[in-house]
């Protein structure tokens, strides 16, 4: 069968953060965060995530309230290829068993409403962006597969935050990001958890810079790309 010439996504990860600045408002936060049954009963959130009190408390921090993933059956390209499988240890199984894009991304729009992120027609509420590891993800892979598939990209995606870019990690660092995102991350004096290339351990890993961002005064005023009102990247 002749492959179609567009990526597939084959999961779909998302972890949500929820800044706290001020300590007071930290320690406002932390009854409600311990009460929460669906965050302390979510084993997927690691310990430098979560949100815990100490004599050493931030005064601006950044915790983990919620985490969407699934994996995502592809309908252009069904076979995944051994160079997939090999880099993302995601098999066939678990793709042939997985809805598609159409109902994941419906899914994952309501998991953002849940939060209180987009309203019923998925514009953005609040003030608050995605961030990436990269600009693929959302401007070329789901762009592009929703595209070729006639499918309309929800407007919370018309912008988001590189985090590779030089007015983030550079500016925070005082250097580029060299090698990949575990070499980032492990760069930075945090622990990396999990196989890389897994979308979901990619998210919480690169959550981990954000939070060590937040935690060191860093602010983030403005999102890095987007797409203009004709879905074109700038």
């Amino acid at each position: 069968r002749k492959m179609e010439p567009v990526a597939e996504i084959t999961q779909f990860p998302s972890v949500c953060m929820k800044l706290l600045d001020g300590q007071a408002v930290v320690k406002d936060f932390y009854p409600s965060y311990q009460e929460s049954s669906s965050i302390q009963n979510d084993q997927r959130i690691p310990h430098d995530l979560r949100l815990v009190l100490s004599p050493a408390i931030h005064r601006q921090d950044a915790v983990c309230v919620s985490i969407f993933d699934s994996f995502v059956r592809p309908t252009l390209n069904p076979t995944l290829t051994k160079f997939s499988v090999d880099l993302t240890a995601i098999t066939q199984g678990m793709v042939d068993m997985a809805p598609t894009i159409d109902t994941i991304l419906a899914r994952y729009m309501n998991w953002l409403q849940s939060l209180n992120l987009v309203d019923e027609k998925g514009t953005r509420i609040g003030n608050w962006a995605f961030a990436t590891w990269g600009d693929c993800d959302i401007m070329t892979t789901l762009r592009l597969e929703l595209q070729y598939k006639s499918m309309n990209l929800p407007q919370c995606f018309d912008s988001w935050i590189n985090l590779k870019d030089d007015s983030i990690f550079k500016r925070q660092y005082r250097r580029k990001p060299r090698g990949g995102l575990r070499s980032c991350v492990e760069s930075v004096g945090l622990k990396w958890e999990g196989r890389a290339h897994n979308g979901l351990v990619d998210s919480i890993n690169t959550a981990k810079i954000v939070r060590d961002m937040v935690q060191s005064g860093f602010r983030f005023t403005k999102t890095t790309r987007g797409l203009d009102k004709e879905g074109i990247p700038f």
